[in-house]
């Protein structure tokens, strides 16, 4: 029976694939003393036990994958990748670049020390340091060493076997790393962050006064008839004022008549003003303006709620707090999202370019808004496949080339040409923002999917070898697994705080983004109990991705 199980799955491998995507998935999810291993670790794991059974996997199957993969990685970032170039984020590249090449020369040192070989070498820094693309660029490179095939089969199997064994300290251990570190340094992480969020709201964080300064999450509408005294003869902008919070007087009733009212509209007794604002300011409304009605007509606004991707050079580089005052009059802040992490909502917060705001209030006034900063990310179920496409093709072609410095071939591998390639058409959408759509789930499919389709197979493929890698060099691969994700971390505090002077929540953040290891960034926002550390994490996060990916290629060359 067991024998005829395996000669099915042999006959048809693409069940043997998504049994591992499958188990791997489950396994991922399961959690151990607050831990997950999270899916690519969990797929991989399932995919070498599975690979046992020696099935043979179309290399054209895991090269698609991972063109997918790294497409999609290149696209993401791109715009934080070249918007971090100016002169406001050089801290964070430096940061980054002290993260790669400190993980570069350990990994090649540990490397030396223990005697592995230039695939173990290479999945020694993708699992270490938590980027699975190495295992990619890596292997990109193996193709192109004079070797036989079977030393080449022998290192591609041992990139994805010292991966599986490094990651899990890679993750977990830095987890733990920066949940102890900040005491050790007697850094109270949530004073630190609300020190900042101060700073950044100017003034203190507090119920009246929450890190969300002017803009809120839930809003009403309500409409009252003027009879006090006090709004006669006021502008619309003084009444607003007279209220604890922001409102916006977004229409009028006078008499008959339906008012779309300015900043400098005059309020007259009897008039009927419809708010909009957060519930709490509404306590007080019927003292200060008069009863409240229900007049269907005056409250008949059509409200809206929208994600407006920031891409007007006005607004670049501009502070919530600025954007607020001078264009947004009717808009509440719901989130601002960068990379795909939200941030805190302090006047101070800058705004990068593709940063997505999430805003809500009449129509009229999120359009306006929308003409200020960027373009409207509507709903959309649509990708363009064309520019997918175009861009692996010419990632692949640029891949391709390859430079003979001292008779050693130079090349940026299939991987890193299509990681190039990401990059520019991801800069390129947010210059021309009508074409090259990928919405967010088709992201998600092409980066989640595409990597764990792309593991899978490299699991399936080093499955007969792992036992054996296992057992010869298990224990030493783990150690310097250990070594390898601490070593660059270590460092980075000592040049942030000494060198570059960073704010130590910043700091910590920008470091789990320089080494991609995102479970460590929400492990530190738990400790803050803030936000506030993903305003470092975003522009190391870009150039970790780009400059660990490139790695894998250079330690095979390098070895």
């Amino acid at each position: 029976m067991g024998h005829e199980i395996v000669e099915i799955c042999r006959n048809n491998p693409q069940i043997v694939v998504f049994l591992a995507i499958a188990i791997g998935y489950f396994i991922g999810k399961i959690k151990i003393f607050g831990f997950n291993l999270g899916s690519t670790a969990g797929v991989l794991i399932s995919a070498l036990v599975l690979g046992q059974m020696s099935i043979e996997i179309t290399p054209l199957l895991k090269t698609v994958a991972f063109a997918l993969f790294i497409f999609a990685i290149g696209y993401k970032v791109g715009p934080q990748f070249f918007g971090g170039l100016k002169k406001e984020g050089m801290h964070y590249i430096l940061l980054s670049i002290v993260v790669a090449l400190t993980g570069l020369v350990t990994a090649i040192c540990l490397g030396k020390i223990f005697g592995f070989d230039k695939g173990t070498t290479a999945g020694l820094l993708g699992g270490a340091m938590t980027q699975s693309s190495v295992i990619g660029t890596a292997e990109g490179a193996i193709k192109h060493l004079a070797a036989t095939n079977a030393q080449k089969t022998i290192f591609e199997s041992n990139v994805a076997i010292a991966y599986a064994i490094t990651y899990v300290f890679g993750v977990a251990g830095l987890i733990v790393f920066y949940k102890i570190v900040p005491r050790i340094m007697k850094i109270n992480l949530k004073e630190e962050a609300r020190k900042l969020e101060e700073e950044m709201s100017g003034g203190p964080v507090s119920e009246e006064n929450p890190e969300l300064f002017s803009w809120h999450k839930q809003l009403s509408l309500r409409a009252y008839r003027v009879a006090s005294k006090e709004v006669f003869e006021k502008t619309t902008s003084q009444l607003e004022s007279m209220f604890p919070g922001k409102v916006t007087v977004d229409k009028m009733k006078r008499g008959d008549q339906i008012i779309d009212p300015t900043p400098d509209t005059i309020i007259k007794s009897g008039d009927i003003v419809a708010i909009v604002g957060e519930r709490r300011e509404f306590l007080k409304a019927g003292e200060i303006i008069g009863p409240e009605v229900d007049d269907r007509r005056a409250e008949d606004i059509i409200g809206e709620i929208l994600k407006i991707c920031v891409l007007k050079k006005d607004a670049i580089g501009k502070t919530l707090g600025e954007i607020n005052r001078r264009h947004g009059r009717g808009c509440f802040l719901r989130k601002i999202i960068r990379q795909g992490h939200e941030l805190p909502l302090t006047r101070d917060t800058v705004v990068h370019k593709c940063d997505i705001l999430q805003v809500a209030g009449a129509r009229k006034d999120v359009e306006k808004l929308v003409a200020y900063l960027g373009y409207p990310e509507r709903s959309s179920a649509t990708t363009d496949l064309i520019m997918v496409g175009v861009g692996c093709v010419l990632g692949t072609l640029l891949g391709l080339l390859a430079i003979k410095v001292a008779g050693i071939p130079i090349t940026l591998g299939i991987g890193g040409g299509i990681l190039v390639s990401g990059l520019v058409f991801g800069w390129l959408r947010t210059v021309h923002p009508t074409f090259g759509q990928i919405p967010s789930g088709a992201q998600w499919i092409f980066t989640d999917l595409g990597l764990n389709l792309f593991i899978a197979c490299v699991g399936l493929m080093a499955g007969p070898r792992a036992v054996h890698a296992l057992q010869t060099t298990g224990i030493s691969l783990f150690a310097a697994g250990v070594i390898l994700s601490l070593m660059p971390h270590i460092i980075g505090i000592i040049f942030g705080r000494l060198v570059l002077k960073l704010n130590p929540v910043l700091l910590f953040g920008a470091l789990t983004g320089a080494g991609t290891v995102t479970p460590a960034l929400n492990a530190l926002k738990e400790e803050a109990g803030s936000s506030v550390p993903a305003l470092g994490y975003t522009v190391p996060y870009a150039f970790g991705n780009v400059i660990l990916t490139i790695w894998g290629a250079v330690i095979i060359n390098v070895m």
